[in-house]
């Protein structure tokens, strides 16, 4: 072996042992969920979720500092780390999380060399990676008990949350207490809960199977995210399937179920896009997706990767889909639909739900916000919980495209709108950056275009969207119809974030009462800052007269109040936490005769 052939492949095992340490401290990170949801700390939680989303490039850079130096002079050679990617090809083969492996290489590597998109030679663009078979899949997922009936299947459906571990037990001590077995969970009332999710999994199979099933399977580890766990699954009957999802809750009176799902839509909302990833210990990510993909089918692989946090490599997932759709004869982008916006140019393929967003080299007045704080607001709703209400963003940098794909008026206002980020060589047009969202129909085109009672619907979900990034903690500020997407599920996100803030900058206030001097003033005769908002004027400015404010006034009238407003920021500010529920409140599990309903 030559001299640079045993340094690169040197290089390859250290970025392996990178990958190692993220792999390390992302399942440490994960498996501290559950300690969290067991101690009740939901601050912990929320802390460890942002830490944890913050471990790829923290590995990535440090495996590209060790490489270069390694490498030295040859560190930017692309004969050298056509080398190293096969060396770590080589290392990293036989993990049962290789395609995560290979996305953290890819991460790595376009930073080592810069090319314009993926390079065959130097990146892993495709995957040779065959379907998880049976055996992968019960690497995952356990077999329920269901021809014992619905009390056995409830039961053994609860035992997959087995209790808490001591928090900050280093990760030996953890396996070891798993293997023993905890001294128990502290659930309020066991048998009670099984009762009330037998009954509950009995109406519910009837409803999606048409009876009881004959088969069942529960993903052997719980699904934790902000105040919940989920139990998920899946039942069959005959050829019918159906997905389970079971929420857990914790208040201070213990761990009690809160709500069993079955139904697909439901299920898709609780992996919703709009919600913060999921922490869920597993050894073969490829395999649980392959398993939530039986049940959710409507979701493509990039999105349920999102979900379970594995979103870095998701990307990859996302750019693989995005090629083959391009590779189309007649795959063309086009504008999204909806209202121009002065921040962002919005594009989107017509066969694949995702909309492409770039931010304009100037934006139009009154906006006065820079690239800068833009991008700042993007990275602000990647770590922060986002209650269902705001769309997930991915972002790239250095895509490249065929000219063919964009349509000339097209390519010529995107290259005039944004100049620093499209650039045109030849039949080649190269993305410096751009963020990609789940393309959402827009609110102001969903209630012009629905019939009266599903836009009143959305307009009702508009005021619970606004209520709900209110109480944790976040002011979407832009309260224009346009900014808002309705899902195909009919709920209610918010995607457009260039004025998005912590509800503690805000300062309502009362509009002042100027008796007709106001009305006949150019401009407001009071004193106005950035951060002052007039709670009375939203439903003036943002919802259309008639039908649709009268649904939004009826239902969060309260919401124009700027009393209402400042009491939520002092509890917000206060440090209260804020349950949301990804189903609705119908939906939750009736307490047993004779006890009370838990409580937050």
């Amino acid at each position: 072996m030559s001299a640079r052939a045993a340094t690169a492949h040197a290089t390859a095992r250290v970025l392996a042992a990178a990958y190692d340490a993220w792999d390390r401290d992302w399942r440490w990170a994960t498996r501290r969920a559950g300690t969290r949801f067991a101690a009740r700390d939901w601050a912990g939680g929320e802390a460890d979720a942002a830490r944890r989303l913050a471990l790829w490039y923290r590995w990535v850079h440090a495996g590209l500092a060790d490489a270069r130096r390694y490498l030295g002079a040859c560190r930017a050679d692309r004969d050298v780390w056509r080398l190293v990617r096969d060396g770590y090809a080589a290392e990293v083969a036989a993990r049962d999380d290789v395609e995560v492996a290979e996305s953290f290489f890819n991460s790595l590597a376009r930073r080592a060399v810069p090319t314009l998109g993926l390079v065959p030679e130097l990146h892993f663009v495709h995957t040779a990676l065959h379907e998880p078979g049976r055996a992968e899949i019960a690497a995952v997922a356990r077999a329920l008990p269901v021809t014992d009936g619905p009390e056995a299947t409830a039961r053994a459906v609860l035992a997959t949350w087995r209790g808490p571990t001591p928090l900050g037990a280093p990760i030996e001590q953890f396996a070891a207490e798993q293997r023993r077995g905890p001294a128990g969970p502290r659930w309020r009332d066991l048998d009670d809960d099984v009762r009330r999710v037998a009954a509950a999994l009995a109406a519910e199979a009837d409803r999606a199977l048409g009876g009881w099933p004959d088969a069942g399977e529960i993903v052997c580890e719980p699904f934790f995210r902000g105040h919940g766990a989920f139990l998920v699954g899946r039942l069959a009957r005959g050829a019918a399937r159906c997905p389970l999802v079971v929420a857990l809750r914790h208040p201070v009176e213990g761990v009690t179920a809160d709500a069993v799902l079955c139904e697909e839509a439901e299920a898709s909302i609780v992996f919703g896009f709009s919600w913060s990833y999921f922490h869920v210990e597993t050894p073969r990510p490829r395999a649980l997706v392959a398993f939530l993909a039986s049940v959710l089918p409507r979701k493509r692989t990039d999105e349920l990767y999102t979900a379970i946090g594995y979103h870095r490599h998701a990307k990859t997932e996302l750019f693989r889909t995005l090629r083959g759709h391009l590779a189309r004869r007649r795959a063309r982008f086009e504008r999204a639909e909806g209202a121009r916006g002065l921040v962002m140019e919005v594009f989107t393929l017509p066969s694949l739900e995702v909309v492409f967003k770039i931010i304009k080299d100037r934006f139009g007045a009154p906006k006065r916000t820079t690239r800068r704080e833009v991008m700042e607001r993007y990275h602000f709703v990647f770590v922060r919980d986002r209650v269902g209400r705001l769309a997930d963003a991915q972002e790239f940098e250095g895509l490249l495209f065929k000219r063919r794909t964009f349509p000339e008026p097209l390519l010529a206002e995107l290259a005039e709108l944004a100049p620093s980020v499209v650039r045109v060589s030849g039949e080649r047009v190269q993305l410096a950056h751009c963020y990609t969202e789940r393309r959402l129909v827009p609110l102001d085109v969903y209630v012009r275009t629905m019939p009266p009672d599903a836009a009143v619907a959305a307009i009702v979900d508009y005021g619970q969207a606004i209520r709900d990034l209110a109480v944790a903690g976040i002011f979407a500020g832009d309260l224009l119809l346009k900014n808002f997407g309705v899902s195909r599920h009919g709920r209610v996100i918010f995607y457009d974030y260039d004025e998005l803030t912590t509800l503690g900058e805000c300062r309502f206030r009362p509009l002042p009462d100027l008796g007709d001097e106001e009305d006949w003033a150019p401009e407001p005769t009071y004193g106005v800052s950035e951060a002052d908002v007039f709670p009375e004027e939203f439903a003036r400015f943002a919802v259309p007269a008639g039908p649709l404010r009268d649904a939004f006034l009826a239902h969060h009238r309260d919401l124009l109040d700027p009393a209402w407003w400042v009491a939520t920021q002092e509890r917000v500010v206060g440090g209260e936490l804020v349950e949301t529920f990804p189903y609705p409140a119908e939906r939750r599990l009736p307490p047993a005769p004779g006890r009370f309903a838990a409580a937050g």
